[in-house]
C-alpha cells in the first residue's frame, strides 16, 4: 500500500473506532432506567447512519483476511437495531450477545487502527503466503521458537554454570 493509502485507510479506521464507541454510549442509554429523548433516538440515527458509511468504505479499502475488522459483523449490528428504545425492548440475553458482539467487534476496529498507525511509521507487513506457494531454499534448518525465560529460569542457568566452571568442565 502506498503511504496515502495507509494514512487514509488509518485516519477513516480511527473515525470507525471513534464513532463505534460512541455507538456504545447508546447501548448504555439503553440499559439503564434513564428516559430517552427524541433528541437522542435522532442523533443514535444520525450516528448510526455515519457510522454505516464509513463501516462500508473502510470494508473496500482494506483486505478483510489481512486486517481483520469485523467490518461485516458491524455492519450487521447496525441493521439490526433501529433505536435507542428499540434496544432497550430487546430481551435481556438478545442485548448482552449484542454487547458480547460490540466488544468483539471493538477490539478487531482497535488492532486495525494499531496496524495502520504502525504502517504509517513505516512499518512494511509480510506479502500473504498464497496456498500452494512452493517454499524458496532448501530449508531443512531448525525453526528458532522464542521462549520466556523467567527469574526461575536464569537462577538455574547461573546454577549450572557455575557449577560446570567449578568442576572445569567449561
Amino acid at each position: 500500500m502506498k503511504q496515502r493509502d495507509i494514512l487514509e485507510v488509518l485516519e477513516l479506521s480511527q473515525s470507525v473506532l471513534g464513532q463505534w464507541i460512541r455507538y456504545r454510549q447508546y447501548y448504555l442509554k439503553a440499559v439503564s432506567e434513564e428516559p430517552i429523548s427524541p433528541q437522542e433516538d435522532v442523533e443514535f440515527r444520525e450516528t448510526t447512519s455515519a457510522l454505516a458509511q464509513n463501516v462500508r468504505r473502510l470494508a473496500q479499502k482494506i483486505d478483510e483476511k489481512r486486517f481483520p475488522s469485523r467490518t461485516n459483523e458491524v455492519s450487521s449490528q447496525l441493521k439490526n437495531v433501529i433505536s435507542i428504545t428499540h434496544m432497550r425492548n430487546m430481551p435481556e440475553m438478545d442485548r448482552k450477545n449484542f454487547y458480547k458482539e460490540w466488544h468483539t467487534s471493538m477490539i478487531y476496529l482497535s488492532r486495525t487502527v494499531g496496524a495502520f498507525k504502525f504502517m504509517s511509521e513505516g512499518y512494511v507487513p509480510p506479502e500473504p503466503k498464497t496456498p500452494g506457494a512452493k517454499k524458496k531454499g532448501k530449508g531443512g534448518g531448525v525453526p528458532i521458537v522464542p521462549i520466556a525465560i523467567g527469574v526461575g529460569s536464569i537462577v538455574a542457568i547461573v546454577v549450572i554454570v557455575v557449577l560446570l566452571k567449578f568442576l572445569n568442565i567449561v
